[in-house]
């Protein structure tokens, strides 16, 4: 029989196995069937992967649109197909005359608000068809490009050809096309070499489990040491303390007034409802024009260790 079990674990992503891979290990270690995560990693890419159990899965879609941060190595002088070490190689110089301001300069095009056109060797689908399968096949389409940001890249090492980068960007951005773009950038080619996600949001590698730890843990029903509270998930959005009669009415999914103690957090777009006693019970949106909290997502699980 599967537990109940209703959390975040801050799992630390091996290389050499796919996020599925990660999916199904802790489903099958935790006897929970609804496991989720905020965002695919690459075989060959470690780190960070929020991973979610129970209801916490429904607190993803905001999970995903937390920044990330990237370790990146990148190879200059060489191209490939999957613009990563798995694919072929279509291109390669014996000397990179390419040096660090060439490659702080060249990083510098392409930092802020850009159009990129996602990899053909990615979990994106069209028409229903995920663009790797398309890609296997020797099929290349169209891909519409996608706005994404570039918030910081900086030289962390280079001992040319490779190049240490440590990157921070929005959600949907490709350190694998971004490494192509800059070897086209820098006149030689380049393609990702090793990766490593060490942050989503608050979530930071430091803190990470290894899927060891994780499953062992799991398997000798220790869940509590791995899970992080649904309460602290979006941290640091802000939290509305409810009284009685505001908790019963969220239940109930009607609006409450942004008004009095509920003032405080208009600066956000969304807030966690928490009752008297701090369990959350639902996801907020701000309605600016009627100045009202209106519920988003209730926790309708929550409701009996409310009431």
């Amino acid at each position: 029989m599967a537990q109940s079990i209703n959390g975040i674990i801050n799992v630390n992503k091996p290389p050499g196995i796919t996020s599925m891979d990660v999916i199904r290990r802790i489903r099958r270690a935790s006897g929970v069937r609804r496991v989720g995560h905020s965002g695919t990693l690459d075989p060959l890419a470690s780190g960070v992967m929020v991973v979610a159990l129970g209801v916490a899965a429904r607190l993803l879609e905001y999970v995903t649109e937390f920044n990330k941060s990237y370790a990146a190595k990148i190879e200059l002088g060489k191209s490939t197909d999957t613009y990563d070490g798995e694919g072929e190689i279509l291109s390669s110089e014996l000397k990179v005359m390419v040096s660090d301001s060439d490659v702080r300069s060249a990083i510098q095009t392409f930092k802020g608000t850009q159009s990129q056109i996602p990899p053909m060797h990615s979990a994106i689908k069209v028409n229903g068809i995920k663009l790797y399968d398309l890609a296997r096949k020797g099929i290349t389409i169209d891909r519409a490009p996608r706005l994404v940001n570039l918030y910081d890249a900086y030289i962390s090492d280079f001992k040319s050809p490779e190049l240490d980068l440590q990157i921070t960007c929005s959600k949907g951005f490709y350190v694998r096309t971004f490494a192509n773009d800059l070897g086209i950038q820098l006149g030689c080619g380049a393609y990702l070499k090793e990766l490593v996600r060490t942050s989503v949001g608050k979530f930071n590698i430091e803190d990470s489990l290894s899927l060891d730890f994780i499953e062992t843990n799991l398997q000798k029903n220790k869940s509590r040491i791995l899970l992080q509270k649904l309460e602290t998930v979006l941290d640091p959005i802000p939290k509305l303390r409810l009284d009685f009669d505001e908790t019963k009415k969220v239940q109930n999914g009607i609006s409450i007034p942004a008004v009095g103690n509920h003032t405080a957090a208009t600066d956000s777009h969304i807030a966690m409802a928490l009752t008297e006693k701090g369990k959350l019970i639902a996801v907020m949106r701000l309605n600016e024009e009627e100045l009202i909290w209106k519920p988003e997502k209730v926790f309708h699980d929550q409701m009996q260790k409310i009431n």
